[in-house]
């Protein structure tokens, strides 16, 4: 069929199925040794993922239709994931593992497929039964634009093709796009992280990166914030459960916590607190020169080779117009240093009034020409008032939750992408919510944005779900047709997904 980034479908009779899901999360799984699950793993699903894959392989065979397998990225977790013991580190790095390089990817990834390898089977049946399986990069394994991470991947699923006897090419239908799959006039897939303000890579197109000298600079100075807090935060907490990292998210899991586990909360932060600031420290100190030309040379060759391969072009220099920039460790880190000195400033300037006012005030009950009783009441009623405030102060600010209806980048721009390219379909992962939305394509032609939501359970503390916390859901295209459905393994079929209609308030924010 081509190349997988982008497949040119006009004219054709019956162009594939395809078949979108993403946001699976592997960590490395079962550890035989011990019969459990390694710490931070999420995904239990194996199983219930490889009757999915065997029910597509039935049904395209009842139907004679082929069909391609799109994983649109976050299938593996190479940030959500135990890190490696470095002999004779200190500081940071005996914390948290190396920085990350091509070879340290190649070794987690083979971890990860070692430790689910019924998942691994999953792919090969797809593969024997001569369909494709095209996999995305995307902000938990953007490695996996990197060669030796592919290489390993292939290594794995064709120890499994091999061992069953499949031929007929089966481990060439496995293959890999560095950002998009693209078949012009029907449907763009991405993982959609670059168009989150707080998981967007600044230079996100890196497969020639391992072969520059400033690859481990560059892996750590163009880390998006949500990935930073991923890998040096979150993971701290253990098992608890996924955490997408966004504002929003991050006072909910802190109000979560407060209410009901304030021992770990006091645990992670006198444990992982005095690292952080290392690191934050570290990072706003860090120049933003060197490195940065680099990563903007490889970028910048990637984009123009994909887009001359492609086809797109100029076209494809204005998607990735379309990201978000600035969101990245080191920038974070100095707006952190910056706002952490305001706030100290602030809180000061708090201080020294609230003492002045305080102060005005005790001596105003001093001078009152009352009795011992009635200045001990007074003085006792000040102590309680400013107490009260104080206390409903600090109250306020660790349980103020944020507005329930986020704003939505994704959509407005998977508008931009279905007006700039002229596809109906337009679909993203990353979010972890499943979306269904009419968009407006090139001349107001009607489009969709779907989003294929995630395998795992996720942290939704307060947020009222009126269906299961995992719905194994999927995006499944038929030639112009697209609908989002879930894998039901008790049914053996798939079902449509559980979506409800929308205010108009939440319309208008989207």
């Amino acid at each position: 069929m081509g190349d997988p980034a982008s497949v040119d479908v006009r004219g054709a009779q019956a162009p594939r199925d395809l078949v979108v899901v993403s946001d699976l999360h592997l960590g490395r799984g079962f550890k035989p040794s011990t019969r459990r699950y390694h710490r931070l793993e999420t995904f239990f699903y194996d199983d219930d993922f490889r009757s999915f894959c065997r029910w597509l392989c039935r049904e395209a065979a009842d139907r004679g239709a082929p069909f391609a397998l799109v994983m649109d990225g976050d299938v593996f977790d190479l940030l959500r994931i135990e890190p490696d013991p470095v002999p004779g580190a200190r500081g940071v790095e005996r914390r948290f593992g190396p920085p990350m390089t091509a070879a340290l990817a190649a070794r987690l990834v083979a971890d990860i497929l070692a430790g689910h390898p019924v998942f691994t089977e999953a792919l090969a049946d797809v593969l024997e039964a001569g369909h494709e399986v095209v996999l995305l990069p995307g902000n938990h394994d953007a490695e996996l634009q990197w060669p030796p991470v592919q290489d390993e991947v292939r290594r794995a699923v064709a120890e499994r093709l091999a061992a069953r006897g499949a031929g007929g090419g089966a481990a060439e239908r496995l293959r890999f796009a560095p950002w998009f799959h693209h078949e012009p006039g029907r449907i763009w897939i991405e993982h959609g992280c670059q168009y989150d303000p707080e998981n967007a890579f600044r230079y996100h197109l890196r497969s020639g990166l391992p072969a520059s000298p400033e690859a481990e600079t560059v892996v750590e100075r163009d880390m998006p914030f949500g990935n930073f807090f991923q890998k040096y935060l979150y993971n701290a907490f253990g098992s608890i459960n996924f955490i997408v990292p966004s504002s929003r998210a991050n006072y909910r899991y802190f109000r979560f916590l407060l209410a009901n586990r304030p021992r770990l909360l006091l645990a992670v932060t006198r444990s992982h607190g005095p690292f952080l600031v290392e690191l934050l420290r570290r990072l706003a100190r860090a120049p933003v020169t060197g490195w940065q030309r680099e990563a903007e040379r490889i970028h910048a060759a990637e984009l123009a080779e994909l887009g001359a391969r492609s086809g797109l072009g100029e076209k494809l220099a204005a998607v990735d117009a379309l990201k978000s920039v600035g969101a990245d460790a080191v920038r974070a880190a100095s707006g952190i240093v910056r706002q952490a000195t305001k706030i100290a400033a602030g809180v000061a300037l708090v201080a020294f009034v609230a003492m002045a006012i305080w102060a005005a005030t005790w001596r105003a009950v001093d001078a009152l020409m009352v009795g011992f009783g009635w200045k001990a009441l007074l003085s006792l009623a000040l102590y309680l008032v400013f107490g009260a405030v104080g206390l409903a102060a600090l109250v306020a600010t660790a349980m103020r939750v944020p507005r329930d209806e986020p704003p939505r980048p994704l959509r407005a721009v998977a508008e931009r992408i279905a007006g700039l390219l002229d596809v109906p379909l337009v679909v993203f992962g990353h979010t972890h919510d499943e979306v269904a939305s009419p968009i407006s394509g090139a001349g107001g032609k009607p489009a969709w944005y779907f989003n294929t939501g995630t395998w795992i359970a996720v942290f939704t503390d307060d947020v009222l779900v009126p269906r299961e916390r995992v719905q194994y859901t999927f995006l499944r295209v038929r030639g112009a047709d697209a609908e989002l459905l879930q894998w039901s393994p008790g049914r053996g079929c798939a079902m449509p997904v559980v979506l409800l209609e929308e205010s108009r308030r939440e319309e208008a924010i989207g």
